[in-house]
């Protein structure tokens, strides 16, 4: 009977220095973690105008696992572009999934060319990579241009790159 309530003894000591333990360890780390540019996606006649694009998909080149960061998505705005952290290029291919536009050669490609570096955030959030983009190449099959508007991709929750597409209007037949 001494063992048994030995062991229980150890368990309860066990469990409270536990609870102790973790209700000191709070996270004064409020912040996003994350350092990943924001494109915006723009009309390039009325460029203060948001767009929604629709039946679109975008997903890395030479990515090391699944880089799918948008599948057939349906009125899209705005989308994350993580750059990788062991290069100083990451490229993404936005592909049409419109009947009219869904041929592999109406695709575009984005390629950000950068340079991380690590960024000590606090003693709480810890350290991080944040981003400066040096250049931005596309293609203009369907897309017409691609601004970046903030270089120097850090966590705060900014857009940093726009992404322009000529929309075309329809008149409305004249009687």
């Amino acid at each position: 009977m001494g063992k048994f309530l030995r062991n229980i003894a150890k368990s309860l000591t066990l469990s409270a220095c536990c609870c102790l333990m973790s209700g000191c360890a709070s996270d004064g780390c409020v912040d996003n973690r994350s350092s990943i540019p924001l494109a915006q996606f723009y009309s390039y006649d009325a460029q203060e105008a948001a767009l929604s694009v629709d039946s679109i998909s975008i997903f890395g080149i030479g990515q090391p696992a699944d880089s799918m960061l948008l599948d057939s998505a349906v009125a899209v705005t705005q989308v994350y572009l993580p750059l990788r952290i062991t290069h100083d290029t990451t490229q993404y291919v936005i592909r049409y999934n419109q009947h009219n536009l869904s041929l592999p050669r109406y695709n575009d490609t984005l390629t950000f060319i950068y340079r991380s570096y690590p960024y000590f955030a606090s003693i709480d959030c810890g350290a991080m990579y944040n981003f400066e983009i040096d250049t931005c190449r596309y293609t203009r099959n369907v897309l017409d241009s691609v601004a970046v508007t903030v270089p120097e991709i850090t966590n705060k929750n900014v857009e940093s790159v726009r992404i322009f597409y000529t929309v075309q209007t329809t008149e409305p037949d004249e009687e």
